[in-house]
């Protein structure tokens, strides 16, 4: 049976709606619904003024009724009764029943999805039939494929493709379909594994063309394939051979660069820093030492023979600080500074010191000897520029190292210095407040509040801004925050935005299509900010497209990339945009059983998740907040919680619950010292005991700016602000000062 070429991307005003089981709705069953009868009456006020151009009558379910029906039980939605007006919640239903029914009951689904793509007033139609064609066995009844469709919905559409061409006879079919999976595939082991079956059908077809235009595509993204390899591209194969962790072929590969007698000084040089670094990937240790030490040694050499040659020194002054910090990270500290100073002894005037300061700065800083780093720090900062980002860590070390040496008029002069300097907001945030702290040393508390207050202007959601509130003794203003304010936004209201983008996007939204309602927003989000739209009305509306999709960290980034007014204006009127309370009520009753107030563990999902429950980490830790299995085995154990298996965790109901127990855990184990606590969610605790036992300060504030770790540092500050923001959040019919109890902190 020939099928039928229907499949419209266009979008059409409402006509005649086609009925969904094959005979007019008219005859059936019709319940008005209260709540969707008051959703009609109320639009207004529950949605975003609308575009006159938009037919009311195919936009999604209204807010109220998803609220109500989104996370109902399937076998409760599929008792849902629908009036003969009510189109478009009809759509709504079977939608959803049928992705709900996709993988185990994929007949079902297959029927819904076939009904919703024989509607072409639907405006994911087109979407329905490629679901159809997901979930059918039978395709040969559907109508047929388009030739293209939507960019947000080509990678299913591919999928669907190489489907069909494998369900039939023809092996020709398959070639074309694999070609164009392996195009847009961005994983590259998966790429090459498609490139590999479209050669071999193209070898077994004897199509000589396209075997050589395949072999191309393939030893392009994965080199190590290439039987004969030229020169140029030896680097690349080996790289290719680490990757897949064949560490021996990668290390033959680089020693070949290294014998070619076309090889020049700076290829031979990069290739003994990718055998070093191959040893490390590979954890051998004592051949990691050993290939860092044929780099000095070579570097030496080449420099040995012409002193006077800019590249030699730049690969020498390189080995050196490379060697250097080997060594230190090693605990053979003595050596490392005899490395550094052969250095400044045979290249001071040849070549910039900035770095070789720095880490003797380190150094001595580590060692608890703040005066000696001073005088390294200083002598860097004089020093011209080796790489970028450098001189900014150097501006924050010689101030904070005389700011410990309470060298006060020192400490000022040179955080003001800073404060000029980065670019970087934080950066200019830190230099602020501690120049603040410092001013008031000098008695000279006006100037202080000035910059303190500057700074809560400057950084009002920032990790310095609300310290900042706590220095001045003021309590933070209350948030008046309408938490369910985003969720009655729509795109409708965005007439910068064609309507089919709006309509569509509202109706990914509304079945949950997560990965297709991210690049369309993505894509609008590239066209306001080329036509430099700057409406805080139209970028509040889009967040909200993001936040009803539980798109956070989208929407982080795309707020982040927001012109600064632009992104300043949003933000202050809408904090809450950065602090989403998604999953509230299991997170309310996750607290009430554990005893962890919900900010805490707010803070935490903010952190560690962006509030996506399906986040795996490269290390395995799973869910919202990024359980080990391992841990949540033990966790469910000792608290009688529900647990299975790791798949489990990336269920909320699951996962917070456990990790609220983990918090308390730690909470437990350190005392009830926040700081430490969450310190012990990102950091092991051995590292943990040896920063109280080294750098532990009375002042906790302090405390926190001298963990080594920056990655831990920027971790306790960051989840920190998020705890006070979600204080305000949650408690938002008075002001409050600072939770001091944030601080509390002893050996």
């Amino acid at each position: 049976m020939q099928r039928k070429a229907y499949f419209r991307m266009a979008f059409r005003p409402a006509g005649l709606f086609l009925p969904l089981n094959g005979h007019t709705l008219v005859g059936m069953p019709r319940i008005v619904l209260a709540l969707t009868f008051f959703s009609v009456i109320l639009g207004c006020a529950t949605t975003s003024r609308f575009d006159s151009r938009i037919d009311k009558r195919l936009t999604p379910p209204l807010p109220n009724f998803m609220a109500k029906w989104r996370s109902a039980p399937i076998s409760e939605l599929e008792k849902l009764e629908v009036g003969s007006n009510e189109n478009n919640i009809l759509w709504w239903k079977t939608y959803t029943v049928s992705m709900a029914k996709k993988e185990k009951q994929p007949q079902e689904a297959c029927a819904g999805f076939t009904r919703l793509s024989l509607i072409p007033e639907f405006p994911l139609h087109d979407l329905a039939l490629l679901r159809a064609y997901e979930s059918c066995e039978r395709i040969n009844t559907l109508a047929e494929l388009p030739a293209n469709v939507a960019p947000w919905y080509r990678e299913l559409y591919i999928d669907i493709k190489l489907k069909e061409a494998l369900a039939s006879e023809e092996l020709q079919d398959d070639l074309p379909a694999y070609i164009e999976k392996a195009r847009a595939e961005s994983n590259k082991k998966k790429k090459e594994e498609y490139y590999m079956k479209a050669l071999l059908i193209a070898q077994k077809l004897e199509l000589k063309e396209d075997i050589q235009s395949i072999q191309t595509q393939l030893y392009k993204n994965s080199p190590r394939l290439n039987p004969l390899p030229a020169y140029k591209d030896l680097s690349a194969v080996a790289s290719d051979y680490r990757f897949h962790r064949e560490f021996d072929q990668a290390l033959a590969t680089y020693k070949k660069i290294l014998a070619a007698k076309e090889a020049t000084a700076d290829e031979q040089f990069q290739a003994l820093k990718n055998i070093r670094q191959t040893y490390k990937v590979a954890q051998r240790r004592t051949e990691y030492i050993n290939a860092t030490a044929d780099v000095v040694n070579w570097s030496k050499k080449q420099f040995q023979k012409n002193k006077k040659d800019r590249r030699s020194i730049a690969r020498f002054h390189d080995s050196q600080v490379l060697f250097a910090k080997t060594l230190w990270t090693e605990d053979q500290t003595s050596r490392a500074v005899k490395v550094l100073n052969e250095t400044h002894r045979l290249l001071r005037g040849s070549y910039p010191m900035d770095e070789v300061y720095f880490i003797l700065g380190r150094i001595d800083e580590e060692k608890g000897d703040f005066k000696k780093a001073l005088e390294y720090f200083e002598a860097s900062y004089q020093q011209p520029v080796s790489f970028a980002g450098l001189r900014d860590k150097i501006a924050w070390l010689k101030s904070w190292n005389y700011y410990k040496l309470s060298q006060w008029p020192e400490a000022k002069s040179s955080l003001e210095q800073m404060k000029d300097l980065v670019k970087d907001s934080s950066d200019k945030a830190r230099a602020r407040f501690w120049l603040a702290r410092t001013l008031k040393k000098l008695d000279q508390a006006p100037e202080a509040q000035v910059e303190l207050q500057t700074l809560i202007k400057e950084d009002p959601l920032g990790y310095y801004g609300v310290l900042a509130y706590r220095e001045l003794g003021w309590e933070f203003p209350p948030l008046k925050v309408d938490v369910n304010e985003l969720q009655g936004l729509s795109l409708f209201s965005i007439e910068e935005l064609d309507v089919q983008t709006r309509m569509t996007t509202e109706w990914l939204i509304a079945v949950n299509e997560k990965p297709f309602a991210e690049k369309i927003l993505n894509i609008a989000v590239d066209d306001l900010k080329k036509r430099n739209v700057t409406a805080e009305k139209t970028w509040l509306a889009v967040s909200s497209g993001y936040a009803r999709s539980g798109l956070y960290l989208p929407l982080f980034s795309a707020i982040g990339a927001l012109e600064p007014q632009v992104k300043d204006r949003l933000l202050n009127d809408h904090p809450d945009l950065l602090f989403p309370q998604a999953y509230g009520d299991i997170i309310a009753a996750a607290s009430k059983k554990s005893g962890i107030p919900q900010e805490f563990i707010f803070s935490i999902i903010r952190q560690e998740s962006a509030f996506n429950p399906e986040a795996r980490s490269p290390v395995d830790a799973f869910g919202l907040m990024q359980l080990l299995p391992s841990v949540a085995k033990q966790l469910a154990k000792q608290n009688g919680l529900p647990y299975g298996e790791a798949l489990d965790l990336y269920k909320p109901e699951i996962n917070v619950p456990l990790g609220a127990f983990e918090l308390k855990n730690l909470m437990r184990k350190y005392k009830d010292q926040y700081i430490l606590a969450v310190s012990g969610y990102n950091a092991n605790d051995s590292a943990i005991r040896g920063w109280l036992k080294t750098r532990y300060r009375d002042d906790s504030v302090e405390f926190i700016e001298e963990v080594p770790y920056e990655e831990t540092r920027s971790y306790i500050k960051l989840t920190m602000r998020n705890y006070v923001f979600y204080q305000r959040l949650l408690h938002q019919d008075k002001g409050s000062l600072f939770p001091e109890e944030l601080l509390k902190l002893s050996r």
